[in-house]
């Protein structure tokens, strides 16, 4: 009896961790809010984070996505315009700037990201694009038109 139950334990646990083997599942949520247009210098610094995070883990990480979204900046809510209330209202990826309580005032919960082609080793523009839900480091996600590869600042 003792035996059974410890091979059943045994058979559940590998199961569950089957689960949790592929940490990059896919999620198919656009997670733009809007766009802006980061200053030169937060352009230079993300593609610099990209460029070691892609140096370290490029190779482990394979060819796909192509894609790396990097934080580029952190925005102030009351500097966005109006507009954005209603983007982020119809935002497919907003829950958590609504639960937070975020004030107008807050960071907290807006970010700029790039996005960082790993094939050219250089950002695909100069428009970022505003998320509020981040996704889990190392995600692949959707932003706007890209599947992306979420990598936050990069370290």
């Amino acid at each position: 009896m003792y035996c059974k139950s410890s091979l059943l334990f045994v058979f559940a646990a590998l199961l569950s961790a089957c689960g949790t083997l592929n940490s990059t599942k896919v999620d198919h949520r656009d997670f733009a809010v809007d766009t802006y247009y980061p200053a030169s210098n937060e352009i230079q610094l993300a593609e610099h984070r990209a460029r070691q995070y892609w140096q370290k883990n490029g190779v482990r990480l394979g060819d796909e996505p192509r894609y790396l979204a990097v934080e580029a900046s952190a925005l102030v809510a009351a500097e966005l315009n109006a507009e954005f209330s209603i983007k982020l209202d119809r935002s497919q990826t907003s829950g958590a700037y609504f639960t937070q309580g975020i004030s107008s005032s807050s960071k907290q919960g807006l970010f700029g990201v790039m996005i960082f082609d790993t094939l050219t080793d250089r950002s695909v523009g100069p428009q970022g694009y505003i998320i509020v839900d981040t996704p889990s480091r190392g995600q692949v996600v959707r932003v706007a038109d890209y599947m992306v590869r979420y990598i936050g600042a990069g370290n």
